[in-house]
């Protein structure tokens, strides 16, 4: 049983104390690309893709409801996660932007879904919207998995504490 003097004392909830507190988790830094309904291609670089299931193999990837790459998405596209590994740091850094420009610089193609494919990533994800849920100011992004590219040679970088870090090779 705790006492008084065990009590934590908890801070008020800010977007400032949780952008503070989530800076201190080390999140794997993704680029999500697609293309929309018209053939233009969107990305946007994510800290925030996890597992979630094995059978069938699924991910969820989290994207703020003002982004053009999610606006591009709809149940039955096709998009494509690229976990970003060492070297891919500025690629990343102009994903993170506004605006149509991404692409230029980036040295991609087109995959054989149809959809960007940003060269030297980590690993790569190739899949099909599933379903949609809404979170706050996110949206949940429920993707089935239909093929994966895996480059064990490419360490992954880390955001951490506003800082992409590369990881260490095993």
């Amino acid at each position: 049983m705790a006492t008084t003097s065990d009590a934590r004392h908890f801070s008020s909830v800010s977007s400032e104390a949780f952008r503070a507190a989530m800076a201190d988790l080390p999140a794997a830094v993704s680029i999500i690309t697609t293309t929309s309904a018209a053939g233009v291609p969107h990305g946007a670089t994510v800290s925030a893709v996890t597992s979630l299931s094995q059978d069938p193999p699924m991910l969820l990837v989290c994207l703020d409801e003002a982004s053009d790459t999610l606006a591009a998405l709809g149940p039955g596209r096709r998009f494509v996660v690229h976990i970003v590994s060492d070297g891919l740091q500025d690629t990343a850094m102009a994903f993170a932007t506004k605006g149509a420009a991404k692409f230029d610089g980036t040295d991609w193609t087109y995959s054989a879904s149809g959809q960007p494919l940003i060269a030297g990533a980590s690993v790569v994800f190739d899949c099909t919207v599933e379903s949609f849920c809404v979170g706050g100011d996110h949206t949940i992004v429920v993707g089935m998995i239909h093929a994966i590219e895996h480059s064990a040679d490419r360490p992954p970088v880390v955001y951490h504490r506003w800082r992409m870090r590369p990881t260490i090779p095993a």
